[in-house]
């Protein structure tokens, strides 16, 4: 079966949803997350939302599969002057290993290119998080450089490897 695959805008029914993805802490390692958000704080989020990222600095869409909110696709430090942005990438783990990260990264591309203008999309991805570095990789994003120790884990430090797509 063929995957309908698109970014949409976040809806206050997504709080569940953000709430599963904020509560996963294999991925709090690769974020700045110390505790989980509650369901109530994604609500009010969900609710109060700027969704102007020339405004606010940031863009949250929803990946949505068949219908269903699969994960969550950020464009955050949005530069209207230099008109670049991070992004970064959440898959709910039933979604995961199916190709759909790089499929939701080119629709990242054509949507900061055609519907914000943006020239560039950068990420900064953890060097053992090697599933993420290959689907990056997979979707025209090249490597420019590495953060040494950025990353405090409970291992000790880990770099990270800074990526680029200028779209």
């Amino acid at each position: 079966m063929k995957e309908n695959l698109k970014l949409r805008a976040l809806e206050p029914e997504d709080a569940a949803m953000m709430y599963e993805a904020e509560s996963d802490e294999a991925a709090w390692r690769y974020s700045d997350y110390l505790a989980p958000m509650s369901l109530e704080m994604l609500r009010h989020y969900a609710l109060t939302y700027d969704a102007d990222p020339f405004r606010s600095g940031q863009l949250r869409l929803i990946i949505e599969v068949n219908g269903k909110a699969a994960g969550i696709l950020d464009f955050f430090e949005v530069s209207p002057r230099h008109l670049r942005a991070e992004t970064g990438l959440y898959l709910l783990p039933q979604f995961r290993g199916k190709g759909l990260g790089v499929k939701s990264l080119e629709l990242a591309k054509d949507y900061g290119r055609e519907r914000l203008g943006l020239h560039q999309l950068t990420a900064s991805v953890g060097i053992n998080n090697k599933e993420a570095l290959r689907c990056f990789e997979k979707a025209g994003f090249r490597s420019s450089g590495t953060r040494p120790d950025w990353l405090r884990t409970p291992g000790g430090y880990e770099d990270t490897t800074l990526l680029f797509c200028v779209l």
